[in-house]
């Protein structure tokens, strides 16, 4: 007998009775009792605790479920008691909190498990690579009795497959890749946190519209294609945590900032139990003024996948809190100053930076919020007609300035207003009665950015405030806190009065100099001011992270070393295999169809793919003579047979077949397949590398000969690939492909610009010199590299040169006798097996 366990509890810590939230009209619960009723079974239960059962029986008796109380802690037992009372053969589990449930792949699962029953013995199996929380395990249940018997880890007590499938001395395991239809493994459809629940809100509206009430319930559970199209969809809401600087001492915008961003797209702000900032609860309330709601306040740090993005505006970055961000999800650092910006995966600064030794994949001042309010009288233009100013270095002042500052330019006999956190303790620190006539002292000021246009002056520290002064027509003096915020004053223009020279002759002498309160600042050209920096965070929650596409070391992704920066991507070095490649972008995935070869191959080429066949083949057939020349050294003279992969329009396979091949091509735009099929009249398929078998396809078991040509650095798993090629390939066999070099003349002499042009669907940066290691971990000997691609014209000392000079043509040689092509070819042979 083949049962359905469902697992559910009401006691969940990170969401509170998760089970019985309501989504699309009725419960969680409801969602994935009648997705599991979709699988066949012979009897469905739901395996609960003692103190939910009275709770949960109405919801499970509804949806045609029994319901069965066990352990709370000891959700092995739980199971093991039901199978003891139902006497099941079988058991498929699923857990109660995932609404989004595949029944097509668990359907699947339970005819794969009969199917390999009947040649296989095992004791577990589920598909891997499945969304996180979208799938189920089956086991055989005298297997989980005997697993009973021989654990006492409370890990395997806790749970239920880990005493399976951790004992592999003991049980069988079975971890079947998902079907190409159902493998996305890098979504996530289960309700664990707050923040998956919102996107399960968000997921039911854009399937099912807004019109769904308890009146009007979802009637029937989601099918793949729905969820899958629901979590591909713009509007879909990304769960994104904003992690700001709480410490004392630091100032308030950073919290400021951080709570903006979440009124503006929903996101959770983390603030840490001990977080020493005194004005947060006060910051907090403002936010809920403007929309913030209470649970977006949280104090646990993340668990890995529960956010898509985090952002930090952390001032600097403490190193371990950084790797336990970094290891949750993609982050993102705003106007980060550590040294530890090389764990995040993208910067963004907004307020203009020092010298900083890295570079930041954007810097925009344009997110700054700008003040409304302006000042309509016009700039003083000399020192009398300067009548008030205001000393402010933000809700913070750890170095005590603001009091010192304000008896400094009440010296000159200016009325000055200057904030602080105790106003009445900070006026009698003025000992000068006469001075203290003209000093106000006030506490904090809310959206102070709309009261500057009051002031002639505005005395702050570097930050948005000088900005935010400037914009508002004020003249700016900035406090030299430390040297470099000296050292920023000096780089931007700011007329600067450092720590240590805060008196009443400096304070004038800067006064009398009116036209150097006025400097040029990008935050005050058009357009400053103008861009949502929330908006532009949710753009950044679609980005991507990657780990080594060969390696495949999630766990040291981010440690591996930053290369470059641009605008839509970061690239690290592999610290294990070498390999550059793209570890993070927010670029739109391309879609291979026939635009690409059309309309984007025109722009870049000023003619279409098909205009360019003829140039195309003729390259090929130079490729196909060194291939042919290395298989025929070797192998007695048959007629071969080549795999092409990527083929294209089949430019390639019609220079192999002139050259006596058997030729094959796959490729994943249909248009391309199409053309191959019936113009060219090649067997070819339209399949993803190496998902697909070529025995199936075209009845060959393994060829003499696969070929890419400038398609290896399109995947983001090449593992896979060059494991599927070794597969695919006879030993003695011939592996070739073509690729974009990292240390042709534009890599090494433009070399942020190399990166920066590097296409959105690059994701691998391979080099000449590094190739052979990579290649020999999957069984392959290099015979030949070829340079290709020479341009000459892109040495930095040969512009201008014409074409036709001495020296040009002197670079030119020099490029070929070194390599420095900007493409290569690689030419391999299969020497071993290694599988």
């Amino acid at each position: 007998m083949t049962i359905i366990a469902a697992q559910c509890r009401l006691s969940s810590t990170r969401l509170s009775r998760k089970a019985l939230l309501p989504l699309g009209g009725k419960t969680v619960l409801d969602w994935t009792l009648a997705a599991m009723k979709k699988v066949k079974a012979d009897d469905y239960y739901v395996a609960t605790d003692e103190d939910s059962f009275e709770e949960l029986k109405p919801f499970c008796e509804r949806n045609g479920f029994k319901i069965f109380k066990g352990s709370l802690e000891d959700v092995l037992a739980r199971y093991c008691n039901l199978i003891e009372e139902t006497k099941a053969d079988v058991v498929l589990r699923a857990t109660c909190d995932n609404p989004f449930l595949f029944y097509e792949a668990a359907q699947s699962l339970v005819d794969e498990f009969e199917k390999r029953s009947a040649y296989e013995d095992f004791d577990y199996i589920t598909y891997t690579g499945l969304p996180h929380g979208s799938g189920i395990e089956m086991f055989k249940a005298a297997s989980l009795l005997k697993a009973r018997a021989l654990t006492n880890l409370q890990y395997d007590h806790e749970h239920v497959g880990p005493a399976l499938y951790n004992h592999p001395e003991n049980f069988k395991s079975l971890f079947v890749p998902a079907p190409e239809a159902w493998n996305f493994p890098n979504l996530r459809t289960t309700i664990d946190t707050s923040a998956d629940y919102k996107r399960a809100e968000s997921i039911v509206k854009i399937v099912s519209g807004e019109k769904i009430s308890e009146k009007n319930p979802v009637k029937e559970p989601y099918t793949t294609e729905q969820i899958l199209s629901a979590l591909e969809n713009p509007s879909l809401y990304k769960p994104i945590l904003t992690v700001p600087c709480v410490k004392k001492g630091k100032g308030t915008g950073h919290l400021r900032r951080c709570l903006k961003i979440a009124v503006e797209t929903g996101a959770n702000v983390y603030i840490p139990q001990d977080a020493g900032l005194e004005e947060k609860n006060e910051l907090i309330e403002d936010a809920k003024k403007n929309g913030l709601r209470e649970e977006q306040i949280v104090s646990r740090l993340p668990e890995k996948k529960e956010y898509e993005l985090i952002v930090t505006d952390a001032f600097t970055l403490d190193r371990e809190l950084a790797l336990n961000l970094s290891k949750a999800a993609p982050v993102v650092a705003i106007d980060e100053g550590s040294l530890n910006a090389d764990l995040c995966d993208c910067l963004l600064d907004i307020i203009p930076s020092y010298g900083l030794a890295r570079p930041a994949n954007i810097s925009d001042p344009s997110f700054v919020s700008l003040p409304e309010h302006k000042r309509s009288a016009k700039k003083p233009e000399n020192f009398d007609e300067i009548k008030s100013i205001l000393v402010t270095v933000g809700g913070e002042d750890p170095a005590d300035l603001v009091v010192p500052t304000s008896i400094a330019f009440a010296s000159s006999g200016k009325k000055i207003t200057a904030i602080v956190q105790n106003p009445e303790e900070s006026a009698l620190r003025v000992v000068d009665e006469e001075l203290r006539k003209d000093i106000k002292y006030i506490q904090p000021v809310h959206n102070l950015k709309e009261q500057l246009s009051g002031y002639d002056v505005v005395v702050t520290h570097y930050g948005f405030t000088a900005f935010e002064a400037l914009a508002a027509g004020c003249g700016v003096i900035l406090l030299g806190t430390t040297q470099l915020h000296v050292n920023l004053a000096q780089k931007y223009g700011f007329a600067c009065l450092p720590q240590g020279q805060i008196n009443a002759e400096n304070a004038v002498s800067l006064l009398k100099d009116v036209k150097s309160l006025y400097p040029d600042s990008p935050f005050i050209k058009e357009g400053a001011g103008k861009k949502s920096l929330g908006e532009f965070v949710k753009l950044l929650a679609g980005g991507k992270r990657f780990c080594c596409p060969v390696c495949r070391d999630e766990n040291s992704a981010v440690e591996n070393p930053i290369v470059a920066r641009t605008t839509l991507h970061t690239f690290r070095r592999c610290k294990s295999c070498g390999m550059l490649y793209m570890s993070w972008t927010h670029a739109t995935e391309k879609n291979y169809n026939s635009s690409y070869f059309f309309e984007d191959y025109k722009k870049q080429y000023g003619k279409t793919y098909l205009d360019d066949f003829k140039n195309i083949k003729k390259q090929c057939v130079r490729r196909t003579s060194v291939v042919d020349m290395l298989y025929r050294s070797s192998h007695k003279a048959v007629t071969p047979a080549v795999l092409d992969i990527g083929c294209a329009f089949g430019p390639y396979l019609d220079a192999a077949n002139d050259a006596g091949w058997q030729v094959f091509g796959t490729d994943i735009s249909k248009e391309a397949v199409d053309y191959v099929q019936n113009q060219l009249h090649y067997p070819a398929t339209t399949a993803k590398f190496p998902e697909f078998d070529p025995a199936d396809e075209f009845g060959v078991k393994n060829f003499d000969a696969v070929t890419m040509w400038y398609v290896i650095e399109h995947f983001q798993d090449l593992d896979s690939v060059l494991k599927g090629v070794s597969k695919i390939l006879k030993t003695g066999g011939i592996f070739a492909f073509s690729t974009p070099s990292a240390s042709g003349v534009s890599g090494r002499f433009n070399t942020q610009g190399f990166f920066q042009n590097s296409p959105t669907d690059h994701y691998t940066l391979w080099e000449p010199g590094r190739a052979a290691s990579i290649l020999k971990k999957y069984g392959f000997k290099v015979c030949k590299i070829v340079s290709t691609g020479h341009h000459p014209e892109r040495f930095p000392n040969l512009k201008g040169q014409k074409s036709t000079s001495l020296k040009f043509a002197l670079y030119s040689g020099a490029s070929h006798f070194f390599g420095l092509g900007d493409t290569f070819e690689v030419y391999c042979k299969k020497e071993r097996e290694i599988f």
